[in-house]
């Protein structure tokens, strides 16, 4: 009897359910994900621009783009067809009201298992989240792939999605958007930049060969864009050339704006080479000393500040400034065993020894060690 009830139950469920195709068919919304995709992609340009990395005219034009493809999902939103009359749809639904639970229950009585427990909400919610916030975006993006596999000279597709391969570690498939972006759609400062900047981050942080020709590439047509100046001196500091880098990034900070924002990254850069400065400075103030003997009274002045820290390792400033010295000096072994010795007295402080491990990676203390 139960059984009985319950069906009539899921007949009227169903019924309620499918009595609006007795009406007009509402329309269906198809390019949801879409659309989502191309709102986030302008947002990621404004954030781009925000921070310096992508010039007014670059950015506006990526905006502009996005824009248009935006206005063109919105207007393929696509309907529902009308179907059959009003008569045969209302028999449709009626039918099926009464054969979707009379199915489903023998359906169930041949393969169902009412003994096993239901899954708790909890349970499900953790399952739903574990999916991520992203999901449509993700999916969004395979729609993109798809169709620039089918048109791989849409060089626009691959310039909205190389950020997207970037931020979630893709990196191979993003240097192959930007270098297919900058191909397609023609060189400008901040495509070079782009494209040089995937393969520095696919580096580890090494300002690699291939991305050093970017940025030069870049300032060739833009000698004052910020992002490929940056690196530029990056790849300087990366080679022990700490002269040049703090050159460049001084220079660099004098002609930024107010509101610029990576004024804090460079000066945070500018802080990290101030100490092999103050040993060349020391050797300046006693122009009548010959070089072999400026050379021996920096040596001395560092061996000084590593026996210091042997007996104080808690000081970061003082860490910092010995890996610099030893990587201005050209002793990448010794700058390798400052960073180990550090990374043991920071155990307990986090911060510091990411600072640590940040300006060993911007010095390449641990490739050059391996040379």
């Amino acid at each position: 009897m139960i059984w009985f009830l319950f069906a009539l139950l899921a007949g009227a469920a169903v019924l309620a359910v499918l009595l609006p195709l007795a009406g007009k068919s509402a329309p269906v919304d198809a390019g949801a994900t879409e659309r989502a995709f191309y709102r986030e992609q302008i947002a990621e340009i404004e954030r781009e621009r925000a921070e310096g990395r992508l010039e007014a005219g670059d950015a506006e034009a990526a905006r502009t783009e996005a824009a248009r493809r935006l206005l063109r999902a919105e207007g393929e939103r696509s309907a529902s067809p009308a179907g059959s009359s009003r008569q045969t749809r209302i028999a449709a639904a009626l039918a099926t009201a009464l054969l979707a639970p009379a199915g489903a229950a023998l359906l169930y009585l041949h393969v169902g298992s009412p003994q096993l427990p239901d899954q708790p909400l909890a349970e499900r919610l953790t399952a739903a989240e574990a999916a991520g916030p992203h999901a449509d975006l993700s999916t969004a993006v395979a729609r993109i792939e798809a169709h620039l596999a089918q048109h791989p000279e849409d060089g626009r597709g691959f310039e909205v999605v190389a950020p997207y391969y970037l931020r979630n570690g893709r990196y191979e498939q993003a240097i192959h958007a930007f270098g297919e972006a900058l191909r397609l759609l023609g060189a400008t400062p901040a495509r070079h930049a782009a494209l040089g900047e995937a393969f520095t981050i696919a580096g580890q942080g090494e300002v690699t060969p291939e991305a050093l020709r970017e940025f030069e590439a870049a300032l060739a047509l833009d000698a004052k864009h910020p992002m490929s100046r940056y690196y530029v001196a990056l790849a300087a500091a990366q080679k022990g050339d700490a002269e040049k880098a703090l050159a460049l990034w001084s220079e660099l900070l004098a002609e930024a704006s107010p509101n610029a924002g990576y004024r804090k990254l460079v000066q945070a850069q500018i802080d990290r080479l101030k100490g092999p400065e103050e040993g060349a400075e020391a050797a300046k103030a006693s122009p009548a000393m010959s070089e072999s003997d400026q050379q021996a009274m920096i040596r001395g002045m560092v061996a000084r500040l590593a026996e210091r820290l042997a007996q104080k390792g808690d000081d970061v400033e003082g860490w910092l400034k010995l890996m610099r010295a030893y990587a201005v000096l050209s002793e990448p072994e010794k700058a390798k065993t400052a960073l180990l010795d550090a990374r043991k007295a920071l155990a307990g402080k986090p911060e510091e020894a990411a600072r640590v491990n940040a300006l060993a990676a911007d010095l390449g203390i641990e490739r050059k060690a391996q040379q």
